[in-house]
C-alpha cells in the first residue's frame, strides 16, 4: 500500500484513539534502556502525537540529560534543554529548542522517536519529510518508537532510505 494512505488512513485512527500514555511510560520507564540511559533524545509532542511531556519531566527529576529536535537546513538537529521554558514555537508550529548546546554525543542514549504507524519491524511512517530517516544514519544509540496498538500493522512498505527503531512501546 501506498505511504501517503497509509499516512491518511493512520493520521485518522490515531486521532481516535484513546492513549494510555501512562501505560507508555511506566513500560518506558522501567525498560533497562531507559534506566541506563545517560541522554534521552525525544521529540516535543504536539497535536495527538503520543506524549512525551511525562517523559520529559521523567528525565529532568532523574538526572538524565534532555536532548529535543530543531529543523535546520532540512535535518534534524538536537540540543539539550534543562527545561520546558527552554523551548518555543517553532518549525511546523512545534516546539523546538531555544538554547544552542548541540547534542552530538550519542553514548548511552535513547531515541525517543515519533511516528504515525509502525510495523512489526520497527519501520515507520512519520510526515513523510525523512527527518528521523536522515538523522538516524549517524545516531548510534537505541531508538524506541511510541505507538497505540491501533497503529502497529504488518508492513509499512519500507523503503531503501528507511530506518528502523529498535523497540515499539505500545500502549
Amino acid at each position: 500500500m501506498d505511504k501517503k494512505i497509509l499516512r491518511k488512513k493512520y493520521l485518522k485512527i490515531r486521532q481516535s484513539c484513546n492513549v494510555n500514555t501512562e501505560n507508555i511510560c511506566k513500560k518506558l520507564f522501567y525498560s533497562s534502556e531507559f534506566i541506563n540511559a545517560e541522554i534521552v533524545f525525544t521529540y516535543v509532542s504536539f497535536g495527538n502525537e503520543i506524549s512525551t511531556y511525562k517523559i520529559i519531566e521523567e528525565c529532568f527529576k532523574s538526572n538524565k540529560k534532555v536532548a529535543v529536535p530543531k529543523c535546520v537546513d532540512n535535518n534534524l538537529e538536537f540540543y539539550y534543554i534543562n527545561s520546558f521554558s527552554d523551548l518555543k514555537l517553532g518549525s511546523y508550529n512545534i516546539l523546538e529548542p531555544i538554547t544552542n548546546l548541540q547534542a552530538t554525543n550519542f553514548k548511552n542514549s535513547i531515541c525517543i522517536t515519533p511516528g504515525i504507524v509502525f510495523d512489526k519491524e520497527g519501520y515507520r511512517i512519520g510526515y513523510g519529510k525523512g527527518y528521523y530517516d536522515r538523522f538516524f544514519k549517524d545516531y548510534t544509540g537505541i531508538k524506541i518508537g511510541l505507538c497505540c496498538k491501533e497503529c502497529l500493522i504488518d508492513d509499512v512498505c519500507p523503503n531503501e532510505f528507511d530506518v528502523p527503531v529498535d523497540y515499539v512501546i505500545l500502549d
